[in-house]
């Protein structure tokens, strides 16, 4: 039997499948679809290392701020992101330490944190106000000072960071304090995305504000009556889920905190970051776009009498 414009027929046997240009596309889409699928699974899991040597330049500054420490002059030295070192009443605390790349499978450093974490120095704290890994970076946490006390947020985090052999690991809870190395260091609130805790920093003749990751709260008058805080370090950079709530400050929203806590410098912070994988990037959170520059401006035109440093990673700022 022939078919249409003579071609012969041939039946189909039963069982047998026939491909056609169609289903090979979709098939060879479905495929390219699920390897790539596979491949942001496992960098959301962190198998990709982006890290990167610390700039010469960051680790000259570095080098250099620490020189020239004087324990008894309250400063901070900026090392990156949320990670800053004080020095306030002799003590050298660290905040928020996060040095290896990529937190999160997808978050990296825009220019690499100062200097690799053996080579901080000598340290009398360590303060962790939540357990992000981009604020809790126990990889970097082992190679650090084992002397330094180490304040957090939850149980679960004490736990994790016990092992790793510091000379104490504590929980903190809000308005709880502990005294160390000649300072007085308050546990205050703080609102994000999971539980978290803030930070003032006490010697006679300073307080410095720590806020984390924080967004707008409610306690932040309470923190400036208890504190009266002169200097406050506070996220800037209104990092936002996709299709969600804004999870920490924005510019303006930490314009706002610093004119409630009254303080006489401020310092941003949480801006340093990038998002090494694409679809975080694009579908699944967004930041604000030079964050510290825009919280500098708006310091500048609505906080009088207020100075906004705004530190490289390495460089000191004297308070």
């Amino acid at each position: 039997m022939s078919g249409r414009c003579g071609r012969a027929y041939t039946p189909r046997v039963p069982g047998s499948r026939r491909f056609g240009r169609r289903a090979l596309f979709a098939g060879a889409g479905a495929a390219a679809f699920g390897a790539a699928g596979l491949v942001e699974w496992r960098s959301f899991g962190g198998a990709f290392d982006h890290r990167r040597a610390p700039a010469a330049s960051a680790k000259e500054r570095y080098e250099a701020s620490l020189a020239s420490l004087d324990d008894r002059a309250p400063a901070v030295v900026h090392v990156g992101h949320s990670t800053h070192l004080l020095v306030v009443g002799g003590a050298r605390i660290l905040t928020d330490p996060w040095f290896f790349d990529p937190a999160f499978g997808a978050l990296s450093h825009a220019s690499g944190p100062a200097v690799r974490p053996e080579d901080l120095g000598r340290l009398d704290a360590v303060l962790v106000s939540h357990d992000h890994a981009d604020h809790a970076d126990l990889r970097a946490m082992d190679r650090m000072d084992k002397r330094a006390v180490v304040l957090v947020a939850t149980a679960d985090l004490a736990a994790r960071v016990r092992p790793l052999g510091f000379s104490e690991v504590a929980v903190i809870a809000p308005w709880e304090v502990r005294k160390t190395s000649g300072v007085v260091v308050t546990a205050v609130p703080g609102l994000h995305d999971i539980y978290e805790i803030g930070f003032v920093v006490g010697a006679p003749g300073i307080n410095v504000y720590f806020a984390g990751d924080s967004r707008l709260h409610p306690d932040l008058p309470a923190i400036a009556e208890r504190f009266a805080p002169a200097v406050s370090i506070l996220p800037v950079d209104g990092t936002r889920l996709a299709f969600g709530a804004m999870h920490v400050m924005t510019p303006d929203d930490a314009v706002t905190a610093a004119r409630t806590l009254g303080s006489r410098i401020v310092v941003p912070s949480h801006a340093d970051a990038v998002f090494s994988d694409p679809v975080a990037e694009h579908l699944l959170a967004s930041t604000v776009a030079g964050a510290r520059e825009k919280f500098r401006a708006a310091v500048a035109r609505d906080l009088a009498g207020v100075r906004c440093a705004l530190p490289e990673p390495g460089e000191l700022v004297r308070l």
